[in-house]
């Protein structure tokens, strides 16, 4: 006789499945992506290729999203104590399932693809056409061979820095099929292919996070912290899932009365009610559960070292452990509450992972759905940009816009993690200077106008607002973004998750040297070698390639501007030059791009704009405009640097912000009894002060 407990995991086991099948089963046969009779004369892939690829996707999405949930679960949720090396390593099975699935997708897409059964399709002899010069075989066999990576660095059972590698080789691994999909023919397809991917980015995390989070975690004795991480991970996710699923979805149809007039409309909103329903558990998380976890966990105290080692249950040469409940409550009582806590959000999570599973069902049956036949067709749109471009005037930088949905929401995330780090220092009532604030949100804007403004829109067009382009994504908003000490706030905000900046790798990253070839290497790569012309054409290859360069610029710039740990040992002297090295590398870029050849003549002869301007002047005009913006912001920076040095104390260090400096005299309005906390970081190279009083929490 089966208990309770065995009953609803057998249910849970059977019954999510199921409700994702019967979904795609339902999506399908409503959508029109069921399978139709043969029509004599004309090639047909058979009832296999047309009935499996659907299932086959499907068990694909559901390994991808399982093998993101366990190893976000190893690097972000877990504690030492629940054996982050063991959780990772699960992620191994499901990566080879990711693997084993990704293949036969491309197996059955080709045989969709020639419209031949899969055998005949094998024996064609076009396997290696498609695997290496069609899209769909690109992608598919892009997805095989990093699936295989994972789940061979999962059975390694890697750490926490391999796991977090793994991890973002995973997410990088679901976005490849968004590429190819459906969007890349949509109107205006740029915008269509970014929030495609970043809807699916979003969703992963999201449904695998709460998969891990439940699979693995669900009786660590950190639960409550994990379910309160994830919380926060995953309304980042729910509004990032909202927001470009709308655009996408405004992207496909282009008329909102085609939302109820049309069958893909209807399985959109489908989607969205679904969606909703998923914010609604997640609201319930928030009210209910999570406050009930927290409850009962401050209700039973861990033990202390001070605890006798027979209360704990180890010898007296063991080191003190911590467990759950106090002195006086014995272990029953301690599973009854620890059932308590953990049964309602166990039983809400597993409502919400059967939503999840079903979405994912909806979702695969949308993506066999066509679209209709006039959705998003935009007149006077340009086939090579994919929208509609006016010509040019120096007003337009300011009125076009071109929003990427992952360039926005990644700015949007990095406010954010910055002003929840001002915020908990507040909460401590340690101060943080407001210019520093004020100069990372500048300098985010200007990424944003970067990435989706004016010159976003302009720049794959004319070559000289594309250099003042990757001169505000390479050193004005990266330096703005250094000067607002990023890395200081991290430190100071949390110690214990802020130990990565001493690590071997990013000191290995931040050495001068190595930070200045970081700095140069895209350039040199952009313009020396055939990448120019590659990122205009290709989506992938320009978000790729511009976030490597603010990537790289903020490393380099961190290190010379000192703003961080990872350059402390670094000399004035040696910061100058390394600017001026950065300057170098500009300068001979602009000599370059004045003397040497025209950049994407493919690219541009093929968008034949009537108002383009003359390619040559337009270059010279290019190198001239891209230099200026780089002399001057590090120009800035080197003069915020050396007055910055002037504040550093006698023995070496941090400069410590006015408005965070201690007070000379000690303060006689606080009581003796409570604890104080230093309003600043102590100066590198001097010890910091004991506390005077008890640690805070």
């Amino acid at each position: 006789m089966t208990t309770p407990q065995e009953r609803r995991s057998l249910l849970a086991t059977t019954g999510v499945p199921a409700a994702a099948f019967a979904v795609l089963a339902l999506t399908l046969w409503f959508g029109g992506g069921r399978p139709r009779p043969a029509i004599p004369g004309l090639p047909s892939p058979g009832t296999l290729t047309t009935m499996g690829l659907p299932l086959v996707r499907l068990v694909h999405d559901v390994c991808a999203v399982a093998t993101v949930g366990v190893l976000l679960a190893a690097v972000v949720l877990a504690r030492e104590s629940d054996s982050p090396r063991a959780i990772a390593r699960a992620a191994g099975p499901w990566a080879l399932g990711w693997a084993a699935s990704a293949a036969l997708t491309l197996v059955l897409t080709l045989s969709d693809f020639l419209g031949l059964p899969v055998g005949n399709a094998l024996r064609s002899g076009v396997l290696p056409t498609f695997l290496f010069y069609i899209p769909q075989g690109q992608a598919f066999l892009l997805v095989t061979v990093v699936a295989l990576t994972v789940a061979a660095g999962a059975f390694l059972s890697p750490g926490r820095a391999e796991s977090a590698l793994l991890l973002a080789l995973a997410v990088f691994a679901v976005l490849p099929p968004a590429y190819v999909g459906h969007s890349a023919t949509a109107a205006d397809h740029n915008l269509a292919v970014s929030s495609l991917m970043a809807h699916i980015a979003g969703v992963t995390v999201w449904v695998g996070g709460l998969f891990g989070l439940v699979t693995f975690l669900r009786h660590s004795a950190g639960l409550a912290a994990a379910v309160r991480r994830f919380s926060a991970l995953a309304l980042c996710c729910y509004v990032a899932v909202g927001v470009s699923g709308t655009l996408n979805a405004w992207v496909r149809l282009g008329d909102v009365t085609l939302l109820w007039q049309s069958r893909y409309g209807v399985l959109v909103l489908a989607k969205a009610a679904a969606l909703a329903a998923l914010g609604w558990f997640g609201w319930r998380h928030r009210r209910a559960t999570m406050a009930t976890l927290d409850a009962l966990t401050s209700a039973t105290p861990p033990l202390t070292s001070a605890t006798p080692p027979a209360a704990a249950g180890v010898d007296d040469a063991a080191p003190p452990v911590v467990t759950d409940v106090d002195d006086a409550t014995p272990p029953a009582v301690t599973d009854v509450k620890a059932s308590a806590a953990r049964g309602p959000f166990l039983r809400l999570a597993a409502g919400e992972i059967a939503v999840m599973a079903a979405t994912i069902g909806l979702a695969v049956g949308l993506s066999r759905t066509a679209p209709p036949e006039a959705a998003g067709a935009a007149e006077h749109q340009h086939d090579a940009l994919g929208y509609v471009l006016p010509a040019f005037s120096p007003g337009r930088l300011a009125a076009e816009i071109r929003p990427d949905p992952i360039a926005l929401l990644a700015v949007a995330g990095l406010a954010v993690a910055y002003l929840v780090g001002v915020r908990r220092l507040a909460g401590r009532g340690e101060a943080w200077p407001a210019g520093r604030t004020a100069s990372w949100l500048a300098g985010l804007l200007v990424l944003a106008y970067g990435l989706a403004g004016g010159v976003a829109a302009y720049g794959p067009a004319v070559f000289s607002i594309h250099a003042v382009q990757y001169a505000l994504l390479g050193a004005v908003g990266p330096a703005l973004l250094v000067l607002g000490a990023p890395l200081r706030l991290h430190q100071r905000a949390d110690p214990a998750a802020a130990r990565w900046t001493e690590g071997p790798v990013v000191r290995a990253l931040t050495r001068p040297g190595v930070a200045l070839a970081l700095y140069a290497v895209p350039y040199l790569a952009l313009y020396l070698t055939g990448l120019f012309e590659m990122a205009q054409t290709s989506l992938a290859v320009r978000l790729c390639l511009q976030a490597v360069v603010v990537l790289t610029a903020v490393i380099f710039l961190e290190v010379t501007a000192g703003t961080g740990s990872p350059s402390r040992g670094i000399r004035p002297p040696v910061r100058v030059l390394l600017l001026a090295g950065a300057v170098a590398v500009q300068a001979w870029i602009a000599l370059l791009l004045l003397a040497g050849p025209l950049q994407g003549p493919g690219w541009y002869a093929s968008l034949a704009l009537p108002w383009a301007p003359e390619r040559a002047a337009d270059q010279r005009l290019g190198a001239l405009l891209g230099l200026v913006p780089v002399v001057a912001a590090f120009t800035v920076l080197l003069l915020a640097g050396r007055r910055g040095a002037r504040r550093l104390p006698a023995s070496g260090g941090l400069p410590t912000p006015p408005s965070a400096e201690p007070s000379a005299e000690p303060s006689t309005r606080q009581p003796a009894t409570e604890p104080t906390e230093p309003s600043a970081e102590p100066s590198a190279g001097q010890p910091a002060p004991p506390p005077s009083g008890p640690s805070s929490p």
